[in-house]
């Protein structure tokens, strides 16, 4: 994913992990604190409430807007501005449901692969390595 925030020029590459299970009602992306911080978050978002896996409630501040878009070494593809959460102890970025619709992503969990929603018939792409920052 290339990621920047709205009307600045300086552009980060990162792997994300696109997160079926994340349902945040709009396209949204989840970012570690500390790529947050280098994108030029302030960590003193609005806190909102929500759940996560196992039922815990860690706290998850609304930081503002970023834009987003797909990176493949075959084509452009276009830019898409998402809601930017930051949840207390991730160390990955993830992609909610919503914001995967947006950028065109199907992933196939089962096999490893995904492809964007125009791809050509028999395209499938590899799964980027994860990256992990700390949180």
């Amino acid at each position: 994913m290339r990621l920047r925030r709205p009307g600045s020029s300086a552009e980060k590459v990162v792997s994300a992990y696109a997160n079926g299970g994340f349902r945040a009602g709009e396209p949204s992306i989840m970012l570690p604190a500390s790529l947050a911080v280098a994108m030029g978050f302030s960590l003193r978002g609005e806190s909102i409430g929500g759940r996560a896996v196992g039922g815990r409630e860690p706290e998850r501040i609304e930081l503002g807007e970023l834009e987003v878009k797909v990176e493949v070494p075959d084509r452009l593809t276009p830019w898409r501005r998402c809601r930017v959460l930051c949840v207390e102890g991730q160390d990955e970025v993830l992609l909610s449901r919503e914001l995967m619709g947006a950028l065109g992503i199907r992933p196939f969990y089962d096999i490893g692969g995904w492809v964007l929603a125009d791809d050509e018939p028999g395209v499938l792409r590899e799964e980027a390595e994860p990256e992990y920052f700390p949180p």
